[in-house]
């Protein structure tokens, strides 16, 4: 009877629901009635928290979840008597420790004393589900994954380069050893996302889409920022995923991963979906879309060696396109461009410290004299070497 006390009568958990504010405030409440409606959690269950903190960029840029989500879902948790650990992978070029305080996710979770692992670290073999042919691929996961009750996904609404959209399915990825997510890229990335679903599928309690700032263009952190003031949320990951895609302007049939999963049963594409303030149509806001990657890039980026030697270098972040001042003459000196930047990179007028910078981009649309720009591939390749070599 507890339980049902809980479940709120605007939110059928049988349906994908589409909840759109521009208030902050209201967003968190609509957020947490519509997680109290989707999520049962026992006492003393533990249940892995899945955000978006592929890399080390702000909320703000539409790359990583946002930081109030992840908070909501935490207290969440612990109220229901749960025990919460929050469990991401950045991308394999980027350092955990630098994205965690980068995005703030570290100083959150340490804030509420809230365990958070890289589960590219401590991971154990997942092997084919019991009625599957035994010599079915492994799959490395993170202990704290496989050992939790439930699991709770907070994707972000933004384009890939190589799956079209990101969303639910494709950041499972985020649970994988770095060997594995090699693998996963040089394979082409499709099949093996659908089967690590399924054999989620069943800890999966529910995926909640942020797209409060979406991101459109080259995803997954090389886009623009959409505010979209949208969040989405289901039971169902397939359900969530197709709604998000037809958001981005997608047909869910052209998403492979979302077709494939459909037609073999792990959820529907077609599932009916509620908009909230209800009566409205269902938003609609083509993304730009990402730029095809043949995957020769990735094939090369993802040799064991250099996937190291990238990561130890921070390449994930040196080798953003960062912003430069030219001419310097014409910066107006109003610290704009400082009180956007997350890193504090910017001392106004015009000096950049890029070791400190992070190629987010947020500062150069908030210049009004369009001071910056983005540095030019001669001057990115430049810089790069000064910073690795000293000289």
């Amino acid at each position: 009877m507890t339980e049902l006390k809980n479940a709120s009568p605007r939110f059928d958990p049988e349906k994908v629901h589409v909840l759109r504010d521009v208030n902050p405030q209201k967003q968190r409440e609509n957020f947490r009635e519509l997680l109290r409606a989707l999520v049962r959690i026992k006492s003393k269950e533990t249940i892995a928290i899945k955000p978006n903190l592929g890399s080390p960029l702000p909320e703000q840029t539409g790359a990583t979840t946002s930081l109030w989500m992840i908070e909501e879902t935490i207290r969440y948790v612990r109220e229901r008597r749960g025990r919460p650990i929050l469990v991401e992978a950045p991308s394999h070029i980027h350092d955990f420790e630098q994205v965690m305080e980068v995005t703030g996710a570290g100083k959150l979770c340490r804030d509420l004393d809230v365990d958070y692992v890289d589960a590219r670290q401590n991971t154990m073999a997942l092997r084919p589900l019991k009625h599957d042919d035994p010599s079915g691929r492994i799959y490395n996961v993170h202990l704290a994954v496989l050992g939790a009750d439930g699991i709770i996904c907070l994707p972000k609404l933004k384009t890939h380069n190589r799956t079209g959209v990101t969303l639910g399915i494709k950041g499972l990825m985020g649970f994988l050893a770095v060997p594995d997510r090699h693998g996963f890229h040089r394979r082409g990335v499709t099949d093996d996302i659908v089967e690590l679903y399924r054999r989620l599928k069943g800890q999966i309690r529910a995926t909640i889409i942020d797209g409060t700032v979406g991101m459109e263009g080259h995803g997954p952190t090389n886009g623009r920022p959409v505010q979209m003031d949208l969040i989405i949320g289901a039971k169902d990951t397939v359900s969530v995923d197709s709604v998000g895609a037809q958001i981005m302007g997608f047909d869910a049939e052209e998403v492979d991963h979302i077709r494939i999963a459909h037609d073999l049963g792990l959820g529907k594409k077609n599932r009916r979906w509620v908009v909230h303030p209800e009566g409205n149509p269902l938003p609609f806001r083509p993304f730009e879309r990402a730029r095809s990657d043949n995957g020769i890039r990735t094939q090369i980026i993802t040799f064991p060696f250099l996937s190291a030697a990238l990561r130890m270098g921070k390449m994930g972040v040196r080798g953003r396109t960062k912003p430069i001042v030219s001419p310097v003459s014409a910066c107006p000196t109003c610290s704009e461009c400082a009180t956007v930047c997350p890193t504090q990179a910017i001392d106004p007028p015009a000096l950049m410290n890029y070791e400190a910078c992070i190629g987010c981009g947020l500062c150069i649309p908030a210049c009004p004299e369009n001071a910056l720009s983005s540095e030019g591939s001669g001057h990115k390749w430049r810089r790069v070497m000064r910073e690795l070599t000293g000289i």
